[in-house]
């Protein structure tokens, strides 16, 4: 028997599922590796059938889960409900008038967009240091957000130090892998979002919400790390949905020579092979770094990132009610930064081979089935395109591991 998605929405604790759930869409992440981020978002739409009114309001807290191929239930969103609207529709019988209520619910980093905090203050300090402090003031409890009753906003051993919806620093890769200047006493303190972005854009990292509701920081290190340790989850053509897929590189993201503006100052580097080729592409990026040698490791690390072609996929479509079960379980583990690697591409496209990371991810989902759409980059944008000419040329082929690929051949360089 195939797979169905036995998907299930709670709001404030009651269950909707089956014939009162009629569709649900959800976006986690962001579409490209060069965008900010944004908050994951949600939008069901549920069936009053009897006509008594579902009692759903603003603020509740809403979880989607699907359960996967053995009965295990995976989550895929978790947030707290923004807007709601009821549309009246006649069932046929007289005297009922029923509804379709549809939900509109937002991910924890839309709260912290609310949110002005450090007003005494930040020292010096890592980056990923810097955003958990952002993030813990930022996502500090307020009964009056809570939407609900303690059984149903919290845990039986939760007490009011530790309710902090959306806060896990577990998820905050700390201290990071870049020094952040300090930020002075401000009475008028700092929007939280926006200073959690620029401690991102320093560190090179990656801020986000996960499925279980919390916001994570991945640090500049953290997905080499994942590769290295995890692999590349692999992603057949089989399972594809081609209609789409679309293969696609631009000038327009070559950088060979960058300008940083760190705390108190700004660091030119140029690669020079990548001038000779292509000619001048310049980008300028304004950062929080600590002082030049920060910025100087910084521009070093994205100009080897940056400063070759890379291609894009888009339209990167699975229809999980279609897939073998043996693939259904691993796409659903599937999270912003996981390492995929697209293989069977077709020639005409250009690239039969590609290594990616998740950036954001869509789900398109009604009774009968379940649409992941990945949205991927080029892994050589996180991590870097070897180059034979970046290995230690004292480096002896018998030092190499023989189960090296291309796929994890940056650990020659690292």
């Amino acid at each position: 028997m195939s797979w169905e998605p036995q998907v299930t929405v709670t709001i404030n604790g009651v269950d909707y599922t089956g014939s009162t759930l009629e569709s649900v869409r959800i976006t986690r992440g962001r579409t490209e590796v060069y965008e900010e981020p944004r908050s994951g978002y949600a939008i069901c739409e549920l069936i009053d059938l009897v006509g008594t009114g579902l009692g759903i309001q603003p603020l509740q807290r809403m979880r989607v889960t699907i359960k996967n191929t053995v009965d295990q239930i995976v989550p895929v969103f978790t947030g707290q409900i923004a807007d709601t609207s009821a549309v009246l529709y006649s069932t046929g019988e007289v005297g009922n008038a029923g509804a379709i209520v549809t939900i509109i619910a937002t991910a924890p980093l839309a709260r912290l967009n609310r949110r002005a905090v450090a007003a005494d203050g930040l020292p010096e300090q890592g980056d990923g240091d810097r955003i958990a402090a952002l993030i813990e003031a930022g996502l500090a409890g307020i009964w009056e957000e809570t939407g609900g009753t303690w059984s149903t906003v919290a845990e039986p051993t939760t007490t009011w130090a530790t309710f902090d919806p959306g806060l896990d620093l577990a998820l905050i890769d700390q201290p990071g892998q870049f020094t952040v200047a300090a930020l002075p006493a401000d009475p008028a303190a700092y929007p939280a979002l926006t200073q959690s972005y620029v401690a991102a854009l320093s560190g090179r990292g990656v801020l986000f919400d996960t499925a279980n509701g919390f916001i994570a920081y991945a640090d500049g290190e953290h997905r080499r790390q994942a590769a290295l340790t995890d692999g590349y989850q692999i992603i057949p053509p089989s399972i594809l949905s081609a209609t789409n897929l679309r293969v696609t590189s631009s000038q327009a993201n070559v950088t060979n020579r960058v300008f940083v503006e760190f705390d108190g100052g700004t660091v030119v580097f140029t690669d020079l092979g990548s001038l000779i080729d292509y000619g001048l592409l310049a980008n300028q990026f304004q950062t929080i770094l600590a002082d030049s040698n920060q910025a100087e490791v910084w521009a070093l690390d994205y100009l080897e990132d940056h400063s070759r072609p890379t291609i894009k996929v888009d339209g990167v479509a699975v229809r999980l009610d279609l897939a073998p079960e043996e693939d259904i379980d691993a796409l659903l583990d599937l999270d912003i930064n996981s390492p995929v690697q697209l293989v069977g591409i077709p020639n005409t496209l250009g690239a039969t081979s590609f290594p990616a990371f998740v950036e954001g991810l869509d789900w398109r989902i009604n009774r009968l089935t379940a649409e992941l759409i990945l949205n991927v980059s080029d892994a050589a944008l996180s991590i870097g395109s070897v180059q034979w000419n970046q290995v230690d040329p004292t480096l002896a082929w018998e030092d190499v591991s023989a189960t090296l690929t291309w796929l994890n051949a940056s650990e020659v360089t690292a």
